[in-house]
C-alpha cells in the first residue's frame, strides 16, 4: 500500500498542537487521533503530489492509515500506524541526491563570484594600463571593452583596443560612462546616419607595407608648397597707403627720437650737476668727488676679463662709481700683468686689444673714467746677452743693458744708479736716460689716444723718483693718477704703534716729489684701521685732533682703501679683518680723500647694496676729497665725527646721537643704522 506523511497546515501555524500523521487514500484524507477528530476535504491528485513531496515526508517514519466516508469525516480511534521501509530508503536517497546537487550548485556559484571579482580587478588594471601608457585603439562606441587576441593575462599593452575617449575619467565602476562603454550605446546608429558618416569620412590611402607597393600605388604623396611660396609675416612688405602701417612706422620714429632726446638730456644733466670745482680736473684729485672701483682681483687673468667687466659698467655708474681701475694691459711673463715685456702688445691674459677697447668704450658710455695700471719701474727682457743674462729687450722698444740701472745686482745694467728701491724679480729701468723717458711718454700718450685710457694707476713707485712721475703726468695729462707707495708701518713688540707720523710722511714726501700731480694710496689709514676697529677707536685721532693717516695731513691726495689684489684676494698678504669690512667702508666712504672699492667685496662678498647705501650717503652729504673732519669722540667704545656740514657718523658701541652733543647745531635725521657697527645722520 503506497503511503506518505504530510503535516497539516493548520498544525504548522499552531506550534502547541501535536504533530498528526496523515494518510492519503484515493481522493480522501483521513487523520486519526485519540483526542481529535478532524474533518478534511477531498484533495486532487496534483495537490496530493505536492503533499507527497513535502519536507515532512522525510521527518516521520510513521504512516497513518486512514479511512474517510462519503461525509468526509475521519475518526482517530480507528487509526492504524504503519511504516514502509522501502519508501523510506528511496526518500533518503532522493534527499542525499538533492543535497549533493545543492552543494554542487553552491560551489559553482562561489566559483562564479570569484571569477567575477578577478574580472573586475583585471578590468581596473586594464584601465590603469591604458591611462598610464596611452597606447590604445579607439573603436566605435557600440563595441565593449575587449581584448584583441588573447586573455587579459597574456595580452600585450599594444594590443588593447578600447572604444570611446577620455578613459582617464573612467576609474569608478559606478561611472555612467563606464557602463556605456561596457554595455554599448542606448540605441544602434541608423543606416542613413552610417552612410552619411561614411560619405564625409576622409579617404586615406591604404597602408603600404613595403617600397614596391608605395612605388606602384595610385595615390600620390602630399605635395607641400616651397617655403618661398608660403606667406611669412617676417618677409611681408607693408602696403602702400595702409593707414595702420603708417601709424606703426610713425610711432617707431617717435620712440627713436624720444630715446635720443632722453640720452642727450641725461648727458646735459650730468654736465650741469657739476660745480665749477668739479669741472676743473687735476691729475692728483680728479674732480675731487671721485669714487674709484678696482675692477679686478688676482685671479681675474683666468677669464676673458674685459668681456666680463664691460657689462657691469651700467651698474657701477648707477651705484655712484666715477672711475674704474683696470688691470695691467700689456703682454707679461706673469699672467697678472705685473711683469711686462713688450709694452705695445696689449693682447694679455685678460683679453685682446680690441676687447680692451670695447670695455673702455662701455665705461665711457656710462660716464666712467678708465684708469690704466701701468708698470714703469721694471720690464722683462726677451733676449740674453753673451753671459746668459736676460737684459736685451725686444718689440717696438728694443732697449739694451743701458736702459737698466747699474746697481741692480741681477741683470748687469749699464745705466745710472737707481733713484729708488730695487725690484729684484725683473730689470729695473733707468729713468734718468732721455730715450727711456721719451719712449715712456710716447707709450702713455698712445694708450690714452689709441686705446682710450683716462688716467693711470702707477705700480711700485718706490722704485724711481717722483720727479720722473711728474714729467710723465705732465706729458700725458691724465684725468686722475694714483701712485702705489706701499711702505711698512711702525710696530713695537708686535703691536702697532700709535704714532705713525713717519710712515705717512714718507708717502707725502713722494707726493711732494711729483709736485702734487699724483695722489697716493693711504696705506697708513688702512694699517691703523686694522687695529682701531677692534675696540681701539682712540687710534683714529692724532695728537692734533685730525685723522691719523695721510688723510689727516693731505686729504685731497689721499686715496683710501681697505683691501686690494695684493693685500686680499688669493694672495692675502695683508687682509683686512673680515668681520670689520663694513666698518672700514663706513669710515673711508664718509671721510675726505678718494675712496676705492674692491671688486671682491662689491660683487663676491654680498656687500653690493650696503656699500651703495654708503656711496649714496656720501653724495647726498656732498663729501669730497677736501671735506673738513671734526672728531667728537675717539675712545675704546667708539668713534664720532662730523664730516663737512651735513653728515655725522658713529662707529662702535658708544651710546651717542646728535641730540647728546652740545656743540652740534642743527636738526639731524638718521640715514643709516647698522647698530653697533656704524650709524649715519644727515642734516635736515
Amino acid at each position: 500500500m503506497a503511503t506518505s506523511t504530510v503535516a497539516d497546515a493548520a498544525f504548522r501555524t499552531h506550534p502547541h498542537r501535536p504533530f498528526i500523521p496523515s494518510r492519503v487514500c484515493g481522493s480522501s484524507l483521513y487523520v486519526h487521533h485519540k483526542k481529535y477528530s478532524i474533518t478534511c476535504r477531498k484533495i486532487s491528485n496534483s495537490k496530493r503530489k505536492l503533499l507527497h513531496k513535502s519536507d515532512y515526508l522525510y521527518k516521520s517514519r510513521a504512516v497513518v492509515c486512514r479511512s474517510m466516508d462519503d461525509s468526509g469525516e475521519a475518526s482517530i480511534e480507528n487509526t492504524i500506524l504503519e511504516v514502509n521501509e522501502d519508501n523510506l530508503s528511496t526518500d533518503k536517497r532522493a534527499l542525499y541526491e538533492a543535497k549533493s546537487r545543492q552543494e554542487a550548485l553552491e560551489k559553482e556559484r562561489r566559483q562564479l563570484l570569484e571569477e567575477l571579482a578577478v574580472y573586475k580587478l583585471k578590468q581596473k588594471e586594464l584601465l590603469s594600463i591604458i591611462t598610464r601608457n596611452k597606447k590604445m585603439t579607439i573603436t566605435e562606441l557600440s563595441d565593449p571593452v575587449y581584448l584583441k587576441k588573447s586573455t587579459l593575462d597574456e595580452t600585450d599593452e599594444d594590443e588593447i583596443i578600447v572604444n570611446g575617449g577620455r578613459l582617464a575619467l573612467l576609474i569608478d565602476d559606478d561611472s555612467q560612462k563606464l557602463k556605456l562603454i561596457n554595455d554599448g550605446p542606448r540605441r544602434e546608429i541608423p543606416e542613413w546616419m552610417a552612410r552619411r558618416i561614411s560619405s564625409v569620412r576622409p579617404k586615406f590611402p591604404p597602408k603600404k607595407i613595403n617600397f614596391s607597393e608605395v612605388n606602384t600605388s595610385k595615390f600620390k604623396s602630399l605635395e607641400l608648397p616651397k617655403p618661398a611660396e608660403v606667406w611669412s609675416i617676417a618677409q611681408a612688405k607693408p602696403k602702400d597707403g595702409d593707414t595702420l602701417t603708417n601709424h606703426v612706422i610713425e610711432k617707431e620714429l617717435i620712440q627713436k627720437k624720444r630715446k635720443a632726446l632722453e640720452r642727450a638730456l641725461q648727458q646735459k644733466a650730468f654736465q650741469w650737476q657739476k660745480t665749477p670745482e668739479e669741472i676743473k680736473l687735476e691729475p692728483g684729485t680728479g674732480t675731487g668727488h671721485e669714487i674709484v672701483f678696482q675692477g679686478f682681483n688676482w685671479e681675474s687673468c683666468r677669464k676673458r676679463w674685459y668681456q666680463d667687466l664691460a657689462p657691469k659698467a651700467a651698474d657701477l655708474s648707477n651705484c655712484g662709481i666715477t672711475a674704474v681701475w683696470l688691470p695691467p694691459p700689456t703682454e707679461s711673463v706673469a699672467p697678472q700683468g705685473y711683469m711686462p715685456s713688450d709694452l705695445y702688445n696689449l693682447n694679455s691674459a685678460y683679453g685682446t686689444q680690441e676687447e680692451l677697447k670695447c670695455c673702455i668704450e662701455e665705461m665711457h658710455r656710462h660716464h666712467l673714467l678708465a684708469l690704466g695700471d701701468v708698470v714703469l719701474n721694471h720690464r722683462c727682457a726677451q733676449k740674453q746677452n753673451s753671459n746668459g743674462v736676460w737684459n736685451i729687450f725686444g718689440g717696438k722698444l728694443a732697449w739694451g743693458p743701458e736702459a737698466i740701472v747699474c746697481d741692480d745686482p741681477n741683470f748687469q745694467g749699464r745705466g745710472n744708479p737707481s733713484s729708488g728701491d730695487i725690484f729684484h724679480a725683473a730689470p729695473n729701468i733707468d729713468h734718468s736716460q732721455d730715450f727711456v723717458r721719451n719712449d715712456v711718454k710716447q707709450w702713455l700718450n698712445w694708450l690714452k689716444s689709441n686705446i682710450g685710457y683716462d688716467g693711470w694707476r702707477l705700480d711700485f713707485v718706490r722704485g724711481f723718483s717722483g720727479g720722473y712721475v711728474k714729467e710723465y703726468i705732465e706729458a700725458s695729462n691724465p684725468a686722475f693718477a694714483i701712485g702705489e707707495y706701499w711702505d711698512s708701518l711702525a710696530y713695537e713688540g708686535g703691536n702697532l704703534c700709535y704714532n705713525q707720523d713717519a710712515h705717512r710722511q714718507r708717502v707725502i714726501n713722494w707726493i711732494n716729489a711729483t709736485g702734487g700731480t699724483s695722489s697716493a694710496f693711504d696705506v697708513t689709514t688702512k694699517g691703523i684701521l686694522h687695529s682701531a676697529l677692534h675696540n681701539q677707536y682712540w687710534r683714529l685721532i692724532d695728537p692734533n685732533g685730525k685723522p691719523p693717516g695721510v688723510m689727516g695731513w693731505w686729504p685731497s691726495r689721499a686715496v683710501t682703501f681697505v683691501e686690494n689684489h695684493d693685500t686680499g684676494s688669493t694672495q692675502g698678504h695683508w687682509p683686512f679683518p673680515r668681520d670689520k669690512l663694513m666698518q672700514g667702508y663706513a669710515y673711508i666712504l664718509t671721510h675726505p680723500g678718494t675712496p676705492v672699492i674692491f671688486y671682491d667685496h662689491f660683487y663676491d662678498f654680498g656687500l653690493h647694496d650696503v656699500i651703495t647705501e654708503l656711496i649714496n650717503a656720501r653724495k647726498r652729504a656732498g663729501i669730497h676729497c677736501r671735506s673738513v673732519v671734526k672728531i667728537y669722540h675717539a675712545n675704546n667704545d667708539g668713534y664720532v665725527a662730523k664730516i663737512g656740514n651735513t653728515l655725522v657718523m658713529k662707529l662702535g658701541q658708544l651710546d651717542w646721537n646728535p641730540s647728546k652733543e652740545n656743540d652740534l647745531d642743527g636738526s639731524w635725521q638718521k640715514f643709516v643704522d647698522k647698530g653697533s657697527d656704524y650709524q649715519l645722520w644727515l642734516r635736515l
